[in-house]
């Protein structure tokens, strides 16, 4: 098969599903015919993947009439990366949606559409083109929007005017050298005020997932995986791609981290006081998201490993978390432990690894503000966690134990998606990290993936073993020194699940934002 016709496979599968359930409204088998088609869009992404070579990139050329912009394909590992495990989350979502019943509105054709738009941003073989793909994307998930509610036209509005952001940076690209295309820019074309364009679509999807996520949802959510996780993880990692891997100063990245972090840091806080059970979840994937932000300024290869591990394993776990559970379900109590970034997580291989790369270099104390957002995390995320009234599968379950499996076994994503795709942003040499069935060897260290994943989870499943039916029922939540931090009870569960904290000074604030300063100090003044 010619590869032009090749690169469009999973446009076609997409586009040619969405053509039948537009002509079949209403059946049955819609959402079976999307499931299908976007999981072979998905498959065939992942095969193209396998057959590249290292580093090898591929333009495919359709139409060479566009001034400074040619309508092309891009396929290399950053893209085929990111299309595959965003369409696998996509048909996950579909039939998580399909497997529920309740609601009888029919979304298959708008979420067709909506996929291959985010495949179009994500294929896109020049930054003008990324920009007309992201309008696409937004007229085609905006097409179930309500346009009573003021907030979502506002986040609409918002997040189209973020992309101009996109375009100004792909004008200063034609203006210097003459293209946008991806091949055709130098490294050192762009500087801080372009890489400050770029992150405004990147930080407004971010933010977009914290306003969207968490509130009154259907019973399956499909833009905060595929319309804001996923398009801000591959243009940040593109954008770094362009520049060689590496921020324009070291002052930017010391900065960005910090807001970062301090933003995951907030997010982590104000998760841990949120009663509310989805909004709690929202606000914990918004905080992965800005820890992953925060390890995308690192300019080490093992750097670029961890925060491309943390992108795109982040786009199924939002996509996890968009699905509406019920409380005390089996999924629930696996979505919450995938959340909690502790060890036996798939987010603590992408922080360990970046902990690492910290050390190389004399920044391991950078580390400390990232601890403490992964324990406000964890501690947000397992003081939810109750025993499960009985045991279920379903799609949800078996999605959330996939992700468990995967931080076991990571052998099974790193080195055929996670170490190519970051391999297109800066040179990874050989043997900068390696995986076997039993855990990760990466500057000089070794993680027992398997071995932790099995003690954790033979910690929390004693943990609820013994908590089960032996806790009474007390009133909500007092907060305060030597207080109750957190009290949950349950109409009928006999459960309940307390964090207790000691009481801790005033003052103690204003030493750690102290701490936190002196860090960020030393990191600009370090030689």
């Amino acid at each position: 098969m010619p590869l032009a016709a090749q690169a469009l496979l999973p446009f076609l599968a997409l586009l040619g599903a969405a053509a039948v359930v537009q002509r079949r409204p209403r059946r049955e088998s819609n959402g079976w015919i999307a499931v299908a088609a976007t999981a072979a869009a998905g498959i065939i992404a992942m095969v193209e993947l396998l057959r590249l070579a290292p580093g090898e990139h591929v333009d495919v050329p359709y139409l060479t009439t566009f001034p400074y912009a040619d309508l092309a394909v891009r396929l290399d590992g950053l893209s085929l990366a990111f299309a595959s495990v965003t369409l696998i989350t996509a048909a996950l979502l579909m039939l998580a949606r399909l497997r529920m019943h309740g609601d009888r509105r029919d979304p298959w054709f708008g979420w067709l559409l909506t996929a291959a738009a985010a495949c179009a941003v994500i294929f896109a073989h020049n930054l003008l083109l990324v920009y007309i793909a992201l309008q696409l994307l937004t007229l085609a998930w905006s097409g179930a929007l309500d346009e009573t509610a003021r907030r979502r036209r506002g986040l609409r509005l918002s997040v189209q005017i973020a992309d101009i952001g996109l375009l100004l940076a792909a004008a200063s690209a034609i203006q210097s050298v003459g293209t946008s295309a991806f091949s055709g820019v130098p490294s050192d074309t762009f500087g801080l005020p372009t890489f400050l364009l770029v992150l405004l679509p990147v930080v407004a999807r971010v933010a977009a997932l914290a306003v969207t996520a968490g509130g009154p949802q259907a019973t399956v959510a499909f833009e905060p995986a595929i319309v804001w996780v996923a398009p801000a993880g591959y243009l940040l990692m593109r954008m770094l791609a362009l520049m060689g891997g590496r921020l324009p100063d070291r002052p930017t990245a010391v900065v960005l981290f910090a807001a970062a972090v301090l933003a995951a840091l907030v997010l982590g806080g104000r998760a841990l006081f949120e009663r509310s059970g989805a909004r709690r979840v929202a606000l914990l994937v918004v905080a992965q998201a800005a820890l992953a932000l925060a390890l995308s300024t690192g300019a080490d290869p093992l750097m670029t490993v961890a925060c491309t591990w943390l992108w795109l394993l982040l786009v199924p776990l939002a996509g996890l978390a968009s699905v509406r559970l019920a409380a005390r379900s089996t999924p629930e109590v696996l979505t919450l432990a995938n959340l909690a970034m502790i060890p036996g997580s798939t987010a603590f291989i992408g922080l360990w690894l970046g902990g690492l790369a910290l050390n190389a270099r004399g920044l391991l104390f950078g580390m400390i503000p990232v601890g403490v957002a992964v324990g406000l995390a964890a501690i947000a995320a397992l003081t939810r966690i109750a025993q499960p009234r009985s045991p279920s599968l379903d799609v949800a379950t078996a999605w959330a134990v996939a992700l468990l499996l995967i931080a076991a076994f990571p052998i099974v994503l790193m080195g055929h998606l996670v170490v190519p795709a970051a391999a297109t942003v800066r040179a990874v040499p050989a043997g900068t990290i390696a995986t076997s069935a039993f855990g990760i060897v990466a500057g000089g260290r070794t993680w027992p993936a398997l071995f932790v994943s099995l003690v954790v989870a033979a910690v929390l499943g004693l943990a609820a073993w013994r908590l089960r039916l032996k806790a009474p029922s007390l009133p909500s939540p007092a907060i305060g020194g030597g207080k109750i931090l957190g009290t949950w009870s349950r109409k009928g569960a006999g459960k309940l699940v307390t964090a207790w904290l000691p009481a801790v000074p005033e003052w103690s604030r204003f030493v750690l934002w102290g701490a936190f300063g002196v860090a960020v100090y030393n990191v600009l003044t370090r030689p």
